[in-house]
């Protein structure tokens, strides 16, 4: 047989079984070290051998195996594993594999355009938590929730599959797979259909530098891992290429499959700078994305995980040669969203998630040690609430906590006015802030009622969904509309260029303006995180200003409503734990 080459096809899936057509079954597996490989289909008594085409990879085309048939593959006549390119693990990930046709599936979204990154306003949530059912069938029933809310774009996690819905300390093997308890494959396409058709873009959360972690699965093998080093050098470099390419492939093809199988938009895949090649696999990754682009006329975006507390920070005004300013990163644009310990509020932290694109992002360089001068004109970041804290606020000793309706309100209204794309997390719209039910997470985070205490829930209950039509959480939701229209209406606010970013941070007082502009558009941002009244004096920009909305009107069950109308260098006094929202007129 001839030897498979290790160039990902852009155009259909080749590892695993596929189904070229409804009569025949292709299966590859890539297993260097056997010597023998069949093909054990549950209910059929005889094997089917694989034929080694002297690459690594195992072959076989045949009629016997059919879409939903479950399987294992036998290594010489001993070890029997899952399929590494597995698409569904419907006994969990410690039994066998099964077959799915993702071709079947009739899509209705060929009128879909994924809108342009800089207009993004993303909603993250947890399969498991977001409805009682915790299926992806029951994410689309909240389909309208969110489009009212004014969401353009879905975070799903977690998506492979992991040992138990109850106990996700797991981490995914199976990444072509999508977990069984949620619906499987064939629900989350019926997922994205229904997303775009209600205007929402996809965003699935993969973790394929998961699968170098040790595994407790059935797999039994470690068939695309790099190996260690073997007594001969010779032999061991040429094995280490072969595993190397092979690896790769594996990667590149579960990208290409997530976007053209599944039609997601876009994906997140966490960085994993120890690996020397991390760099190069991000590249090639993109430059596959582009080339089904091409072929497809769809955009797709790639976004690389990072937290901001490992990353370096670089100074617009001081760049090191060579350095890409990535968005406003400079100390001040950091203090802008963290609020102070000492006064009281919870500090916190928030994940960058880096566009890839052709130019590096500053982090991508100084990571891999790779320099450019030329400045992108695309943000590269989004910068989002960090859900692998223990919770968005503080806790007492006694597992309460105390929390104001303003302190939520300026939180989500720094947020949404920020310089970023910015992200909500399932639930914290109403004040319901559950956990994301994973291995990142080692403490149950609390469901926020937005009273003065709350208990925390465990860690695997539902959204408290009924929470919704309770005051004020029904005042904070309608809140949280109010911010996204205002973002989607002002172009200064939507269009992310970090040129167009001033910030005055006067430590002293816990205040902050924020003006941000887009050609004729300025919009400042005046925020108060002390909790007490503090002055706060406008620049002179040569502007009349007209307030377009204000955390402490009583509209929002606020203590007092700003002034309508402000000139350059008025003074004025904003409320605690406050955010008001001018646009020059």
């Amino acid at each position: 047989m001839k030897p498979m080459i290790n160039h990902p096809d852009i155009t259909r899936r080749t590892l695993g079984i596929t189904f070229p057509t409804e009569q025949q079954a292709n299966v590859v597996l890539w297993a260097p070290q056997a010597k023998q490989v069949a093909l054990a289909i549950h209910d059929q008594p005889v094997h089917l051998p694989l034929t080694n085409d002297n690459s690594g990879y195992w072959n076989l085309e045949t009629d016997l195996i059919k879409p939903g048939d479950t399987y294992t593959f036998v290594l010489d006549d001993e070890k029997e594993c899952a399929d590494p390119a597995s698409l569904a693990q419907p006994e969990g990930v410690y039994g066998p594999s099964q077959a799915v046709d993702t071709g079947k599936f009739y899509w209705e979204d060929s009128c879909w355009i994924n809108p342009p990154l800089d207009e993004y306003i993303i909603y993250e949530l947890d399969i498991h938590t977001f409805t009682p059912e915790g299926t992806l069938q029951a994410i689309s029933s909240k389909l309208g929730h969110l489009k009212k809310l004014g969401i353009n774009a879905l975070v799903i996690r977690p998506v492979a599959p992991f040992p138990d819905s109850k106990e996700q300390h797991y981490k995914e093997s199976f990444i072509y797979a999508v977990q069984s308890c949620y619906g499987g494959a064939t629900q989350l396409q019926y997922l994205i259909n229904a997303c775009h058709y209600e205007g929402i873009a996809v965003i699935l959360d993969i973790a394929p530098n998961s699968i170098d972690q040790p595994t407790t699965s059935n797999r039994g093998f470690d068939t695309y891992l790099p190996r260690k080093q073997a007594a001969n050098p010779t032999k061991t470099l040429q094995q280490n290429e072969r595993q190397r390419e092979a690896y790769r492939r594996y990667l590149i093809e579960n990208a290409l499959m997530w976007f053209r199988d599944f039609h997601a938009d876009g994906i997140r895949l966490n960085a994993d700078p120890s690996r020397s090649d991390f760099g190069n696999l991000l590249q090639e990754i993109r430059e596959h994305t582009n080339q089904l682009t091409t072929r497809t006329g769809r955009q797709y975006y790639l976004l690389v995980e990072q937290d901001l507390t490992e990353i370096p920070m670089y100074s617009p005004t001081g760049l090191e040669v060579g350095a890409v300013p990535s968005a406003m990163t400079d100390d001040d644009c950091k203090s802008y969203y963290l609020t102070d310990k000492n006064g009281g509020h919870q500090t916190k932290t928030y994940r960058e998630d880096y566009v890839y694109n052709a130019q590096f992002s500053s982090i991508l360089q100084e990571l891999f040690d790779r320099q450019t001068k030329t400045v992108p004109d695309a943000p590269l970041l989004v910068v989002s609430q960090n859900y692998k804290q223990t919770g968005n606020y503080a806790v007492s000793e006694e597992d309460e906590q105390v929390i104001s309706l303003e302190l939520l309100k300026l939180t989500a209204g720094s947020i949404m006015m920020s310089p970023y794309i910015p992200t909500l997390f399932m639930g914290e719209e109403w004040g319901a802030t559950n956990p994301f039910a994973e291995s990142l997470q080692t403490s149950p985070v609390p469901a926020v009622h937005v009273t003065d205490k709350a208990a925390l829930l465990t860690h695997d209950k539902p959204l408290a969904w009924e929470l919704l039509d309770q005051v004020p959480n029904k005042t904070l939701y309608q809140y949280y509309q109010a911010l996204t229209a205002l973002r989607r209406s002002q172009p200064a606010l939507y269009h992310l260029n970090p040129k167009q970013v001033e910030i005055n941070h006067r430590k002293d007082q816990q205040t902050m303006i924020l003006h941000r502009w887009c050609r004729d558009n300025h919009v400042l941002c005046l925020m108060n995180f002390s909790r007490e009244d503090q002055p706060i004096t406008l620049p002179s920009l040569g502007k009349n200003w007209q307030k377009l909305l204000d955390s402490a009107d009583p509209i929002w069950d606020g203590p007092g409503a700003s002034l309508d109308f402000l000139s350059d260098e008025d003074t004025l006094i904003l409320e605690p734990e406050s955010i008001v929202v001018y646009k020059a007129v």
